[in-house]
């Protein structure tokens, strides 16, 4: 379930519920793939920042808001009955 990883690592006291959310929720699985890839290209921003790429703090910035849209997407289901 590697579409998991980060939101799991941001939220590890929500574990079980995100992966039995995972299972029967193609949405939400969306949503948390989506947050995967956010994730993912925050992580090579974040280097290139490192390597003094010049845009990528505006990059950064933008992924940065990007997860926490879609962290509060996830919250809103994993707290939905």
């Amino acid at each position: 379930m590697e579409e998991i990883r980060s939101i799991v690592a941001r939220f590890p006291q929500r574990e079980l519920d995100i992966r039995r959310r995972v299972v029967r929720d193609a949405h939400f699985r969306s949503i948390c793939s989506d947050y995967e890839e956010a994730a993912r290209a925050l992580r090579h921003w974040q280097q290139a920042i490192e390597e003094g790429d010049r845009e990528g703090g505006r990059k950064a910035e933008e992924y940065v808001g990007l997860l926490g849209e879609l962290e509060g997407e996830i919250l809103a289901h994993l707290d939905r009955p």
